[in-house]
């Protein structure tokens, strides 16, 4: 098979990994599979709740995981801050501890904006999770006192926190355990970083053939299919690929639905394309307009039917900036009314 280039997947990439991680069972299970036992052992994973990234002090706007959970340890009424942090790039970042550490700083502002600076004020205490996809394994994450210029014991402690690596190149996809969806999330993730993800495509769906809630079953098969064309691109072959996936999983006619939907938001987002082309302006308004049925498309498969008066008030939107916090927002909303408040 020829060969494609992959695109930047960055958004499709958080989109996935919110779709499937904002399902707080979904969370739970990642962490109790993947990190040590002593963790495990430590804290309640099964009574997660997802925390707002979203950051009280414009200027630390830039200081925001991907998701954040806050928790308890097993027998105590302490709070727990869980990130997860989703590497992207190929190759392990030197500076992870440093890019952790900011998002701690921003969490702990937010902490200090909900319960005041009180004299009983305490800090819930972090454990940062790096999920890593690249191709290549991560060797070792550097922590924030191997970053300083001196290793002088006297720096034992500088900024010392657990960092908690699951690093899904070192995992073959025969070996990924938890929830069917949870694999199907770990297996698209590395089976695209690996260059397999066509090969990979029908036993990665396959994977969900014993899940029982069909809108679960439509939703997480959207959000795959979704992401697989964004990392794969257009191609006739991929469309293929794709529509016998979803044939043997969800049947003919349901197959031709999703691909149908697929293939309508890429030539909407073309028709915005090719009506900005040649203009700086234009080629604005046509990146906004692509974020914007990417949006559709994710809501879409999330709650199965955006209604038209939501679809007609995301067609009016402009403001790129606006359109990435509903992004956002899309991945972590119960409901459409919830989202539509915000709108």
């Amino acid at each position: 098979m020829k060969e494609t280039k992959q695109a930047d997947v960055s958004q499709p990439h958080d989109l996935l990994v919110k779709h499937f991680l904002s399902e707080l069972y979904l969370a739970s299970d990642l962490f109790k599979n993947y990190l040590a036992e002593e963790w495990v052992e430590l804290v309640d994973f099964d009574s997660l709740k997802q925390e707002s990234t979203e950051t009280v002090d414009r200027s630390l706007a830039g200081l925001r995981s991907d998701l954040r959970y806050s928790t308890k340890l097993k027998g105590a009424n302490e709070e727990l801050d869980v990130f997860v942090v989703l590497e992207h790039q190929s190759r392990p970042d030197r500076f992870m501890a440093f890019r952790l550490l900011g998002y701690i700083y921003a969490a702990y502002q937010q902490h200090l904006s909900a319960t005041g600076k009180r004299k009983d004020t305490a800090f819930p205490p972090p454990l940062t999770v790096v999920l890593h996809h690249g191709k290549a394994p991560w060797k070792k994450v550097l922590t924030m006192r191997e970053l300083l210029s001196s290793q002088h014991d006297m720096w034992m402690d500088t900024l010392k926190f657990p960092i908690c690596l699951i690093d899904l190149a070192r995992i073959p996809p025969e070996q990924l355990r938890g929830h069917p969806a949870l694999c199907v999330l770990l297996d698209s993730l590395q089976s695209a970083s690996a260059g397999r993800f066509p090969e990979r495509l029908p036993e990665i769906l396959g994977r969900l053939k014993n899940v029982r809630e069909e809108g679960k079953l439509k939703s997480w098969s959207m959000a795959v299919s979704t992401y697989f064309t964004a990392v794969q691109g257009k191609a006739k072959e991929n469309t293929d690929i794709l529509f016998h996936a979803l044939k043997a999983l969800l049947g003919a006619r349901e197959a031709e639905k999703m691909t149908a939907t697929i293939a309508d938001g890429w030539k909407a987002e073309g028709r915005a394309e090719g009506k900005a082309e040649g203009k700086a302006e234009g080629m604005a308004e046509g990146a906004v307009r692509g974020k914007i049925e990417s949006l559709t498309l994710f809501l879409e498969s999330r709650f199965d039917e955006v209604p038209a008066s939501i679809q007609k008030k995301l067609a009016s939107l402009h403001d790129a900036g606006h359109i990435e916090r509903l992004t956002r927002l899309a991945a972590t909303c119960q409901s459409l009314k919830e989202f539509q408040k915000a709108l």
